[in-house]
């Protein structure tokens, strides 16, 4: 730890001890009591799929009592068993692939709203702290896609009450101040908790009475229910799903009380967990694609080749096509050739993974928004493949699940501290091909992240919209110079923007940014 700045995400550790100790494997106990419970951290694609998928264990009781603040052990993330399979299965339609590229036209209108945003700074010529523009543009599209059309939360460029509640709600959610009795037993804690929470269902409580309505008049006057999911939002949809489970409901003069406190809490962690992790991916990918000018540069070339030379267009054509961002490979050495004549069309060789593009995948490796924690069971026992080891997994063990460290250990990534898109493109059996299992910044198995493909949408429209419009340069040597670092400037592996807080790059991303 004491190679690591006070900052640094948690999850940098076991790589760090991997690296302390090379012969320590992927699979290991850390016993760090009585600060914390025996931890069991695990960061292989075979043993990390034993708990994933083979036996899905449950939800650590600590991620629980973080959420709790929020949404109250009402949500999907702090359910387990039948009941978090049902809730599950309720929210699930609006997060598939195919109902969300419906919604694009919304997604690309925030996200020209954030091109706005970045060109005001173009005129302020200064240094601005990127996540606060990521943090603004992932909010106002999550809170598009889950709560209602005419929802327009527009905290990209005005206050929003809903949005204020949240976020002084994170603040006081902290992870880790339950381990801190002095932090844990503030005395405002609870009363801070309570007005926050009033104040964010104030807000969705109306929407979620409002949007209950239309659908019980529709059902009720003997209509199709297709008609009055006009806004596709995930609480219509779920609100769909539950009346037709349970069509006497329609009958009723209002809405369950049991759904309507759940859809609720569920809207307040979609809000959460929808936003923050997708913003701080976006800043790593800036700020990578900053640092690898020849990589920008080919992907900037095929964006023009795929949507043509004005990016100015570029979000017309999208809302047109949305399908058009899985034509789009994001390829680097090798894939692309640039045209030797004006009018001569560029050449695509090699096999690429449409939609998952190699930039967004290989940022997420290196820069991954989170990690997971799970509890054992009783006579439950984890196996090492290489050593066939097992590592006993009681009711009272920690599991962590650290995709950090998979997605950094050199047994299973060749280069792994090197950005490297083309190793995406690695056919099975060369040298740079990932091994397979080995990529989960957003786990593998049925608790799998839900907004998956949400973020990896929005991801592309971003780059889309942004790469060829701005040029965005990191600014750490004018934050640490106005900060007076006296020469001491911390890092992690080398890299000045590591990851701090809930996995978001130190400083916030200081950047100056100048439009093309």
């Amino acid at each position: 730890m004491s190679r690591l700045p006070k900052d640094a995400h948690p999850h940098y550790l076991p790589d760090q001890l991997r690296r302390c100790y090379p012969d320590l494997g992927p699979i290991f106990y850390l016993d760090a009591w009585p600060f914390i419970t025996l931890t069991l951290v695990v960061a292989s694609p075979e043993t990390l799929a034993q708990i994933t998928t083979e036996h899905v264990l449950p939800k650590f009781p600590a991620i629980k009592d973080f959420l709790y603040p929020l949404a109250n052990g009402k949500d999907i993330v702090s359910m387990d068993g039948p009941t978090w399979k049902y809730w599950r299965n309720m929210f699930n339609p609006g997060f598939s692939a195919n109902h969300l590229m419906t919604l694009m036209p919304d997604i690309v209108r925030e996200t020209i709203v954030y091109c706005d945003v970045l060109q005001d700074h173009t005129k302020k010529n200064e240094v601005f702290r990127m996540k606060n523009l990521t943090d603004n543009l992932a909010m106002d599209v999550i809170g598009k896609v889950v709560l209602y059309d005419e929802s327009k939360l527009g905290c990209q460029r005005e206050s929003n009450p809903l949005v204020n509640a949240l976020r002084r709600q994170m603040r006081w959610m902290a992870f880790g101040s339950e381990g801190n009795p002095f932090q844990q037993l503030h005395p405002l804690r609870p009363f801070i908790h309570r007005y926050n929470t009033y104040q964010m269902d104030r807000y969705i409580s109306p929407e979620v009475d409002a949007r209950f309505e239309m659908h019980r008049k529709t059902l009720t006057s003997g209509a199709s229910s297709t008609p009055s999911v006009a806004s596709k939002s995930v609480i219509d949809l779920a609100l769909a799903a539950y009346l037709k489970q349970n069509p006497d409901v329609s009958k009723l003069g209002g809405i369950d009380p049991v759904f309507k406190e759940i859809a609720i809490n569920q809207m307040k962690l979609f809000l959460f967990s929808g936003h923050d992790t997708t913003s701080s991916t976006i800043c790593y990918i800036i700020y990578l694609l900053a640092v690898y000018p020849k990589v920008l540069s080919r992907l900037r070339a095929e964006h023009t080749h795929v949507l043509g030379p004005d990016p100015l267009q570029a979000a017309d054509r999208i809302s047109g096509d949305p399908y058009l961002i899985n034509k789009l490979p994001y390829t680097t050495a090798g894939m692309y050739h640039p045209p030797v004549r004006p009018n001569e069309r560029p050449v695509f060789q090699g096999k690429a993974d449409l939609k998952n593009p190699t930039v967004i995948k290989e940022s997420m490796r290196l820069f991954p928004a989170a990690s997971t924690t799970r509890s054992g069971e009783p006579s439950f026992t984890i196996t090492d493949a290489r050593t066939g080891l097992h590592y006993p997994a009681g009711p009272c063990t920690l599991i962590w699940l650290v995709s950090h460290a998979c997605q950094h250990d050199p047994a299973f990534w060749l280069h792994a501290d090197e950005f490297l898109p083309e190793r995406w493109l690695a056919k099975e059996g060369e040298e740079l091909c990932p091994t397979p299992g080995a990529w989960r910044p957003f786990e593998h198995g049925p608790r799998a992240c839900i907004g998956k493909n949400l973020s990896m949408i929005e991801l592309k429209v971003v780059l889309c919209l942004v790469a060829r419009r701005f040029e965005i340069s990191p600014a750490y040597e004018e934050l640490d110079a106005g900060m007076g670092s006296n020469g001491l400037v911390r890092k992690v592996n080398g890299e000045r923007a590591y990851q701090v807080g809930k996995g978001e790059p130190s400083g916030f991303l200081p950047c100056r940014v100048r439009e093309l």
